[in-house]
């Protein structure tokens, strides 16, 4: 609601405008003042949105008022009030921010319309200046995150036009000039902080940049944020590094790949030691602990993606047990080799297609149990288990007609930007309840008795791959006649059984291969071949290549 200040020196004609219905057009309370002198001292006292007053008043007139107005009240709207047309009052009016300049005698109904129209412009004022301060205050509150988009989006090597990216850079208040040199730094969050959940996670991850920026805010600038595989991101500029670049622009333009190769050796002793000192920071206060990956410098932001796609390599090859690692690009150890246990025959799948559920836990132990002896728990090798246990689950799940979420409750999506692998307790943990789930599932209802008699058949052959595994023998073994076996297994597993015995076979060879260092002729044998060179024949026309040349390969990789 409207405050209104009238201004008049005759009282008769004060008392009359005061009488008018005001509050028909949204004035809340009306103040009279009798003089100039008057009107400046309830300004100090009262808050006013419009005056109205006369020109021509003894002391000072209404010009000197809207004069004293617009110096020290640049908010308040005047309206001035005169019997005289001349044209040099309302000039002067104009000069003094007036905004209506009306000749008397003027009517009640168009005083009341002309108090209404500028009325109606300071509330329009009023709503705009609203927005503003509230769009302001919006930008405000999602600086973190429109700060934290933009450099994921520079991580990514989205493309950035130079005029867009320095107009963002000023918006989000972001001090890192395009064509200065910077440092990438990349944090793993390690196991040990006691927690349990994403939630908590980003609780740490939260306390882990505040940290960051405390600590080495004194001597960088720091631009930080979270990117889709998890790992926490610091841009790092050198204030003082800065302030020479700031002084040398053009010339640090032409030549910036001899000032970047040559960078001094202090200047990344000073980087590691900045590194070293928020690891232990963040050990006292957190009672956690952090990798830490450093990049060499480059210039911003053309080679940003680049030094970022090498650091996030470096970190998913570092085994997961090996905690509060500090290194440079390119000291990382080679990843270790791949899995055994996990596509060692029976694999997860076959055991699941059998029910062999006592089997398939068992399996899952093994799996652990290496990935533990051999330190497989890098980012790509719980990659690796996460979508090969997955793809087993839909699997058997699509056999039956059903979604993965419809068989257990879980869906394989349910796990927001891959967390499930980022650990390997949370991969055994998730694979377990799968597992669980599954196995309640189906014994809710009677297993087939041909999905049985599979079951019966293959631990048959995994039990006896060194001898006799012919047709015959597992006929004998499961009371039916050769042929009706024959037909009901082609039928149940939509393949030939000499083709599982033979593919069987081949899997366990490739995993004594890659798991032992067995002579070929020791192996064929293990896999009921009396005839090595038979042995290598088929494994050839299986792989492509012989047991020998398969092993000389793995040893080129290695």
């Amino acid at each position: 609601m409207l405050q209104l200040l009238l201004v008049d020196d005759e009282p008769v004609i004060l008392k009359s405008m005061a009488s008018n219905d005001w509050g028909t057009i949204g004035v809340a309370n009306v103040h009279t003042a009798g003089s100039g002198t008057e009107a400046v001292a309830l300004l100090e006292r009262q808050p006013i949105d419009i005056v109205v007053t006369d020109i021509r008043m003894p002391g000072m007139d209404g010009l000197a008022l809207c004069q004293h107005i617009s110096l020290h009240y640049p908010d308040i709207r005047c309206l001035l009030l005169s019997g005289y047309g001349e044209f040099e009052f309302a000039r002067k009016a104009i000069q003094y921010g007036t905004v209506s300049y009306l000749l008397k005698p003027i009517t009640d109904e168009e005083l009341l319309g002309e108090v209404s129209r500028v009325g109606q412009g300071l509330r329009e004022q009023w709503e705009r200046s609203s927005s503003q301060d509230r769009a302001r205050q919006t930008l405000r509150s999602h600086l973190p995150l429109l700060r934290s988009n933009l450099l994921g989006e520079l991580l990514s090597g989205q493309p950035q036009t130079r005029d867009s990216l320095a107009a963002r850079l000023e918006e989000y208040d972001i001090p890192f000039r395009q064509g200065s040199s910077c440092w990438l730094v990349m944090l793993r969050i390690d196991q040990g902080f006691g927690i349990a959940g994403e939630g908590s996670l980003q609780l740490f991850a939260y306390a882990v940049l505040n940290i960051a920026s405390e600590l080495l805010g004194q001597q960088y600038r720091i631009w930080h944020g979270q990117d889709d595989s998890g790992y926490l991101c610091l841009l790092l500029q050198d204030k003082g590094l800065a302030e020479v670049e700031n002084t040398d622009h053009h010339r640090q333009l032409e030549a910036p790949a001899a000032s970047l190769n040559h960078s001094s050796e202090s200047e990344q002793e000073r980087l590691y030691k900045a590194a070293q000192a928020l690891q232990i920071k963040v050990t006292a206060l957190l009672k956690g602990q952090l990798s830490i990956v450093l990049s060499s410098p480059f210039m911003f932001p053309d080679a940003l993606s680049e030094h970022y796609l090498k650091l996030l390599n470096e970190c998913r090859k570092i085994p997961r047990s090996r905690r509060e690692l500090l290194m440079f690009a390119g000291d990382a150890q080679q990843m270790a080799k791949s899995w055994t246990s996990l596509y060692a025959p029976p694999n997860v799948q076959q055991l699941l297609e059998a029910g062999r559920w006592q089997e398939v836990k068992e399996k899952l132990q093994e799996i652990a149990t290496e990935m533990r002896e051999k330190q497989l728990d890098a980012e790509e090798h719980l990659m690796e288990l996460y979508f090969t246990l997955l793809n087993a689950f839909l699997c058997i799940a699509h056999q039956q007609g059903k979604t993965l979420l419809e068989l257990t409750g879980a869906s394989s999506s349910e796990d927001r930007h891959g967390q499930r692998y980022r650990s390997p307790e949370s991969v055994m943990a998730w694979a377990g309840r799968i597992v669980a789930a599954m196995e309640a599932s189906g014994a809710s209802e009677p297993m087939d008795q041909r999905k049985q008699l599979l079951g019966g058949i293959h631990r048959f052959v995994e039990a006896n791959i060194e001898r006799d595994v012919s047709l015959q023998t597992i006929a004998d073994h499961v009371g039916l006649h050769p042929v009706y076996l024959s037909a009901l297994y082609k039928q149940e597993a939509s393949e030939n059984l000499s083709d599982y015995i033979m593919r069987f076979r081949m899997e366990k060879a490739v995993t004594l291969l890659k798991s032992s260092d067995i002579k070929i002729y020791a192996l064929a044998g293990r896999l009921g071949f009396q005839n090595p060179p038979y042995f290598t024949k088929l494994f050839k026309s299986y792989y492509g290549m012989t047991p020998q040349e398969y092993r000389e390969r793995l040893v080129s990789h290695s």
